[in-house]
């Protein structure tokens, strides 16, 4: 278990070094982002709900959850073309990702997008099932009411933070399976299949990473609470371009956060990956099966190509 966390850990500050040599791998959640926020806006500020059936909103909002989660397996897809690339030796390049994503990737991972959304959905409609039902007046849109509508801001329940947990959970399980349809070119089943057989067999890593993860998100989020804390509780009025540096901040912040949890989990999978490669070896040579802590964890950043 112990070396479990150690592993966890080492994989989490090998995510840091990468983006601080590669910080373009940043980009492509980014541009995520900018496509995130006129929709939340909309959808929070100016949509009107009233006029749907309720199937129709439940329509809705299942579209708009595969849109949103299209777009981030589209973005870890191009982040593990970027792998790729430096793993290759070759120069990296995000458009060139860009491109082979769309033009070879994105029909492979919409099964796992479909599935994810599924489960996002539901989850979804559990926790509004569960939460208290009041009818909500739409506010006028402001600064501060658009910065706190893009970082969820609302008053602490366990309810909610045990269902953020979750749907953290599923996202990096997902982030497991895409590694096995990029790089290996895996179909959808044998790629669930293998998503999670490195779950089960690097669970205390995994664990780790998520915890890791999750407390790096909070650290990260820490001045817009405070910022939000300030301005509801002692009613203080921050002029607009304080909101506006505090979108800007947690566009990178978020972007960053969710970059942690995808790279942490291709480590994982690459690291998993040199081992079952090992295995085959030591069976061939009739050798003593090593295990996941024998084998030298694999860096992103050694110009050594542990994916061939």
């Amino acid at each position: 278990m112990f070396q479990g966390v150690k592993n966890g850990w080492q994989l989490i500050k090998e995510s840091a070094k990468v983006f601080n040599r590669h910080p373009k791998f940043i980009i492509p959640l980014l541009i995520n982002w900018l496509v995130y926020v006129p929709i939340i806006w909309y959808l929070e500020y100016w949509f009107d709900w009233d006029t749907y059936t309720r199937f129709q909103v439940f329509l809705i909002i299942f579209g708009i959850i595969f849109v949103f989660a299209f777009l981030l397996s589209f973005s870890c897809s191009i982040l593990l073309e970027l792998i790729q690339q430096l793993e290759s030796g070759k120069e990296m390049s995000v458009a060139s990702a860009f491109r082979y994503t769309f033009t070879h990737n994105t029909i492979k991972i919409l099964p796992v997008v479909f599935v994810w959304t599924i489960i996002w959905f539901i989850l979804l409609m559990i926790q509004a099932l569960l939460s208290k039902s009041k009818k909500i007046e739409k506010e006028s849109f402001s600064a501060e009411d658009a910065v706190k509508t893009l970082a969820g801001y609302q008053k602490f329940s366990f309810s909610q933070a045990f269902f953020r947990a979750l749907e953290k959970g599923v996202r990096m399980v997902v982030f497991l399976i895409l590694p096995a349809i990029v790089w290996e070119n895996l179909s959808f089943w044998k790629s669930v299949k293998k998503g999670n057989a490195v779950f089960k067999s690097n669970l205390s890593e995994f664990v780790t990473g998520f915890i890791l993860t999750g407390l790096a998100t909070a650290i990260i989020f820490l001045p817009p609470a405070l910022l939000f804390y300030i301005s509801d509780k002692m009613e203080i009025m921050f002029p607009e371009w304080v909101w506006v540096i505090t979108i800007i901040y947690i566009a990178f912040g978020w972007s960053y956060s969710i970059y942690l949890e995808q790279m942490f989990t291709a480590e994982l999978y690459l690291w998993n990956h040199k081992w079952e490669k090992e295995v085959v070896r030591a069976q061939a040579e009739n050798r003593p099966i090593p295990s996941l802590n024998d084998i030298p964890k694999p860096t992103i950043l050694n110009n050594v190509n542990d994916l061939l």
